[in-house]
């Protein structure tokens, strides 16, 4: 499970802003928190609240951009730049940006720390810490530093077992330690490698997935999921028909030219007077298939485990839709292998449905530098307030300063 992710001199964070999944015994007793392995107290969700262009997006992309990183950077041309952005206003755009995560595997605490700028990696490191009830023990697995005067990489493996002779090549200015080890198959490496593969996410460089691909692709990545996932297809269904769209049933199928798949047809299936009639689901609405798409996201996360990374995780759809999906992530039957998701919106009733460890807030300053906090950070919340109606009111900042004519 995911413990926290932060990032400095990234697109609009100029400072250091953390994300913090953890929560002390003080947090409520409820389904929507998990104790871990180790024994660490963890939300399983996370909501990302501020204005337009506040920087949400931004704070998001980290963990994909870590899920690229860590596990698909040694497939990348060696001589290609690393795909990092800066804060881009003043000195900062020629400094390097700093990227650490810590995550847990099978009660195993890792934690990994990333420099690096566009041309090459500039430090990285591993550690792991066994934690339990009786003690907890720390060990550094490796690190790798850019020698600057010897233009070349000292990498020290301490307890990453990677063979003794490291060659040059493996030390790329632009492909993490792990990604390159586990395609050696590499233990440690190929568990991290899984956990991080199990992020599903609707964001990308480049901002939201359907704001740099057409919206039809990610549909039809969607109708093909379900149409190979027959049992996660039934379970849409089942929610389709508790939010009364019309129609209960999909009839997905795939059409082959030898051997190669060439269309993808889907219709819903409407009831009239007794009847079933079956429509196109180019007909129906963008919120209808807004939500397939998110669907497909959230029901694979709830069925293997991971992470779903959602930006406006409420776009084209119905406000009182917004709380049964992440009931989906709360309750220990929809969500039996503790997946967790992390998400933005601006359908701001949820946060009455949030504790303040579940809310994190973000807004840019005058320089158009991004901030970000946890709720519970700031004092004199309580665990009973309306959170809701105090950030609406602007108690907690993160709202826009709209100015009159």
């Amino acid at each position: 499970m995911l413990h926290s992710f932060s990032c400095e001199n990234f697109y609009s964070f100029k400072n250091e802003v953390i994300v913090d999944f953890t929560v002390t015994s003080s947090a409520a007793k409820n389904e929507s928190y998990v104790t871990a392995e180790s024994q660490t107290n963890l939300t399983k969700i996370l909501a990302v609240i501020g204005y337009n262009a506040s920087g949400k997006t931004h704070l998001l992309k980290v963990l994909p951009f870590l899920q690229c990183f860590l596990v698909e950077s040694f497939a990348a041309n060696p001589q290609n730049p690393n795909p990092i952005q800066p804060f881009l206003f003043g000195d900062s755009k020629d400094k390097p940006s700093k990227i650490a995560t810590t995550f847990e595997i099978a009660g195993d605490i890792f934690t990994y720390w990333l420099e690096l700028d566009s041309q090459k990696i500039i430090f990285e490191k591993l550690n792991v810490r066994n934690k339990s009830k009786k003690r907890s023990t720390v060990k550094t697995l490796f690190t790798k530093a850019w020698d600057a005067k010897k233009s070349s990489y000292d990498f020290k493996d301490i307890g990453f077992d990677l063979p003794k002779v490291i060659p040059e090549t493996w030390l790329r200015t632009n492909a993490s330690v792990i990604s390159t080890a586990f395609r050696l198959q590499h233990k440690i490496s190929s568990d991290i490698a899984s956990f991080w593969q199990k992020i599903q996410s609707n964001v990308v460089e480049g901002g939201r997935l359907d704001d740099s691909i057409p919206k039809s692709i990610d549909l039809i990545n969607a109708l093909i999921f379900f149409c190979e996932n027959e049992h996660l297809k039934k379970e849409a269904e089942k929610l389709i028909a508790r939010f009364d769209l019309g129609f209960s049933q999909c009839d997905i199928k795939k059409e082959t030219k030898d051997n190669q798949q060439v269309a993808v047809n889907a219709a819903v299936v409407h009831s009239f007077k007794g009847k079933d009639y079956r429509l196109s689901l180019r007909y129906e609405s963008s919120g209808t298939k807004h939500l397939l798409v998110i669907l497909k996201t959230v029901l694979e996360v709830l069925a293997n485990g991971g992470i779903a990374v959602l930006d406006e995780f409420d776009a084209n759809l119905h406000p009182s839709m917004v709380l049964p999906l992440l009931k989906l992530f709360m309750s220990c039957d929809t969500n039996p292998k503790n997946a967790q998701i992390i998400f933005s919106t601006h359908s701001h009733r949820i946060l009455a449905e949030l504790d303040k460890q579940q809310i994190f807030l973000v807004e840019k300053n005058k320089q158009g530098i991004s901030e970000g906090w946890r709720l519970d950070e700031m004092e004199g919340v309580r665990a009973d307030d309306n959170y809701y109606a105090k950030y609406i009111a602007g108690a907690y900042g993160a709202v826009p300063n709209i100015t009159e004519k």
